[in-house]
């Protein structure tokens, strides 16, 4: 079984189409519906990181480089 941090890792490599399914199923698979507080927290963090990797910030890591580091 893969640690969690190597799911991420698996996960944030594949292509956005696969991406989206992945995220529409984890949501569905949810008992609770959402909190809106904390789902507006993660778009909020996730629009920072993206920010942050736009202005050169911070740099991203190739998957086949970080699931080979994994490895």
């Amino acid at each position: 079984m893969l640690t969690l941090d190597q799911l991420i890792a698996e996960a944030t490599a594949l292509p956005d189409a696969d991406k989206t399914i992945l995220l529409e199923r984890l949501v569905e698979s949810m008992a609770e519906p959402l909190d809106q507080d904390l789902l507006l927290e993660g778009v909020q963090k996730a629009q920072k990181r993206l920010a942050e990797i736009e202005d050169g910030t911070v740099q991203t890591i190739p998957g086949e480089v970080a699931l080979a580091q994994i490895r």
